[in-house]
């Protein structure tokens, strides 16, 4: 009877976590979408997220979609910082989202990382997907080098005293290469990474700036490398600058409030 109830609840562990994993894949998710994706009971997969809303780990939208709720992102850290980041700019993400039809980050500078603060995944179905609360090296990633470009020289410069891994044979590790790179960034006003950090996967970032010029998160929209190349990446930046101050607007309004 106690091995029976242990594998029960064991069953029960697993089942919440794999719910957990995909709603981080995927932007939003209903009960009867859970359940078949779980190969568990409509009945089942409605207990699990009941139980997961009421700790704050999930929460459900207008239109009974689950998603990642702000208890379970508060694990992690930056991101409890970013809540209000989150919460504020997600119109703004979802405008994106619409515009791009690609997946959309929203990540918070840490150190040498940046970390994923909120999601929307491409409708597509080659896309990219990044756990909630995980980290990039800022380096070899587009909201990475935006924010980093925004960064006065002394923090640069400490970034770049830290050692610059190789993740692709397009991982900027050489700081004479970044410090060139983040000059084109602040000439263009976006970033662009072409498998800097996954070798099959790029994007374009924008930093989200305060008033003082520093960099509080920064917007990025995710694609394969294969369709980075029939992708207009200039037009892209634009439509990420227009977000960003759109974002800035946003934020002000929210600390003035």
């Amino acid at each position: 009877m106690v091995e029976s109830r242990a594998s029960d609840t064991l069953g029960s562990v697993n089942r919440a976590l794999s719910l957990l994993e995909l709603l981080a894949e995927n932007n939003g998710l209903t009960v009867t979408q859970l359940a078949d994706r779980l190969g568990v009971g409509k009945t089942t997969a409605f207990r699990l997220t009941k139980t997961l809303v009421e700790r704050g780990w999930v929460e459900k939208d207008d239109e009974l979609r689950y998603r990642l709720g702000p208890g379970l992102l508060s694990l992690a850290p930056g991101l409890q910082a970013g809540q209000d980041i989150r919460s504020r700019l997600r119109p703004i993400m979802d405008e994106l989202h619409d515009e791009t039809q690609e997946t959309i980050h929203l990540t918070v500078l840490q150190g040498r990382y940046v970390i994923y603060v909120e999601q929307l995944v491409s409708p597509k179905p080659v896309h990219s997907v990044s756990t909630l609360g995980s980290r990039s090296p800022a380096h070899c990633v587009s909201p990475g080098l935006s924010q980093l470009a925004a960064l006065p020289d002394d923090a640069v410069d400490w970034v770049l005293a830290g050692p610059l891994r190789r993740y692709t044979e397009r991982s900027l590790t050489d700081p004479a290469a970044v410090r060139k790179e983040l000059q084109h960034v602040r000439s263009t006003g976006y970033a662009v990474n072409r498998g800097g950090f996954r070798a099959e996967v790029g994007g374009v970032g924008v930093a989200v700036l305060n008033d003082r010029g520093k960099p509080i998160a920064a917007l990025s929209v995710c694609m394969p490398i294969y369709r980075m190349q029939t992708t207009d990446l200039e037009a892209v930046g634009a439509q990420l600058m227009s977000a960003a101050s759109d974002a800035h607007r946003a934020l002000k309004v929210t600390q003035l409030s």
